[in-house]
């Protein structure tokens, strides 16, 4: 998985510079001539490239993520994400299975000057994410710590804590750093960083939510996580007109 994590990184950014370098041998300047702009409202929609390959991979891990983006002003957009997360995880003794949807909605500002000819994105943004999920704990490990008596580490999977937990919901704020570079006409390639915050969750009975779909990992004594998308989006002109 990491392996996947570092080549998806490293395509990205050759993407980005290949991009640029060939846009900027493209452009030329012609101050004689007095165009016409057209004003636009552009909408892009896609997928989590990176969650679709996981699905393939692996046997504990099953969920797609829909992302998209309207753009409201030359350098703002509103973006939106919807997902849904199957994952079973085996977390020191506790093997658990986590299930539902989440969705984020917040805003980038893009802080990435292009050229004439150019259509790249560097975002700076912000979500409020929010998902109902089912979390089972499926077995737990009692280990053996005792001096004096001999035996094995007991396994548990059935009885005291086990079983399905359902209506569970969970409610965070997130910081997003996206990267976006258009391959081909309309087509967008992006990665994005996010740091999260957790504001609040609803717990299990004698357990904790170790997992949340769309926001990832969570701890006890950690409210903080992070998390990585890989996206392919196109685009949509909604209205065009000459100013």
């Amino acid at each position: 998985m990491k392996l996947t994590r570092t080549w998806v990184f490293y395509i990205s950014l050759l993407s980005f510079y290949y991009s640029v370098s060939q846009q900027n041998g493209d452009i030329t300047i012609n101050d004689s001539l007095n165009l016409k702009k057209e004003k636009s409202i552009n909408l892009r929609v896609g997928f989590d490239v990176y969650r679709i390959i996981l699905s393939r991979v692996s046997d504990d891990f099953n969920g797609f993520e829909i992302v998209g983006d309207l753009k409201v002003s030359k350098d703002f957009f509103i973006a939106l994400e919807l997902g849904s997360l199957d994952i079973n995880k085996q977390v020191e003794q506790v093997n658990f299975t986590t299930n539902g949807s989440y969705f984020k909605v917040g805003f980038d500002y893009n802080m990435f000057e292009n050229l004439e000819g150019m259509n790249n994105h560097i975002t700076l943004g912000t979500r409020i994410g929010s998902s109902r999920h089912n979390q089972t704990l499926n077995s737990y490990t009692i280990l053996n710590r005792t001096r004096y008596w001999s035996g094995s580490n007991l396994p548990v999977s059935n009885g005291f804590a086990t079983g399905k937990r359902s209506d569970l919901n969970a409610l965070w704020f997130e910081v997003v750093l996206n990267f976006k570079v258009q391959i081909l006409k309309n087509i967008y390639t992006g990665i994005s960083l996010r740091l999260n915050r957790l504001i609040s969750d609803k717990m299990p009975s004698n357990f904790d939510n170790i997992y949340i779909p769309g926001f990832n990992k969570k701890t006890q004594d950690n409210v903080f996580g992070a998390g990585f998308n890989y996206t392919l989006t196109y685009n949509l002109s909604l209205l065009s007109k000459k100013k």
